[in-house]
């Protein structure tokens, strides 16, 4: 994704937020403090500007999507533990409960093995994917922890860079932006 692409998306966030009447009210603070800094830091200099120490958190700020990709995976894994139960049912001990393969005909169960075969194959396909998704943002978290904060251009940098962070966790920390409406599966 391109700066300018996540500088649309952190721009459409923020006017979302600001069509619906959500109070910024932390953004609000910052109106004139930075702006002060910027000269006396040279913090428009090309050095500074030329790769934003932040552009990575920015563009992966989507907390609502994180939480639907961790509930997928739990909800995927479910899915991996009944399938694994269907397949494994001759070798169940529990000779009190009835299997779902026992009430079919030896042609209609293993057409039921065959599909949930392949049904299981597609979860582990998914679950890389999501898994990627997951490691992406492992991987930035790493990232954001090798910052060198006591490096003056890692400081200039930040500084920079303050409103547009700022503002884009206001946004997020307003409870409109997923934590009040998380739904009571997202709960549990």
């Amino acid at each position: 994704m391109s700066s300018c692409c996540g500088s649309f998306c952190l721009l459409v966030l923020l006017g979302v937020a600001l069509a619906s009447r959500i109070p910024c009210q932390f953004a609000g603070n910052l109106r004139d403090t930075p702006d002060s800094i910027v000269d006396v830091l040279h913090l428009k200099q090309a050095e500074i500007g030329s790769s934003p120490l932040f552009d990575s958190v920015i563009k992966s700020i989507n907390t609502s999507c994180q939480r639907k990709v961790h509930l997928m995976n739990v909800t995927l894994d479910v899915y991996t533990r009944i399938f694994t139960s269907i397949l494994q049912h001759n070798q169940h001990q529990d000779k009190t409960r009835t299997h779902l393969l026992d009430q079919l005909s030896d042609q209609e169960s293993s057409q039921v093995v065959s599909v949930v075969t392949e049904l299981q194959k597609n979860i582990q396909e998914l679950k890389k994917h999501l898994s990627h998704v997951s490691h992406e943002r492992q991987d930035l978290l790493s990232k954001l922890n090798t910052i060198d904060v006591d490096d003056p251009v890692v400081q200039r940098k930040a500084l920079a860079q303050f409103k547009e962070v700022y503002q884009a966790a206001s946004v997020i920390g307003h409870p409109s932006c997923g934590h009040a409406h998380a739904s009571s599966a997202e709960r549990r």
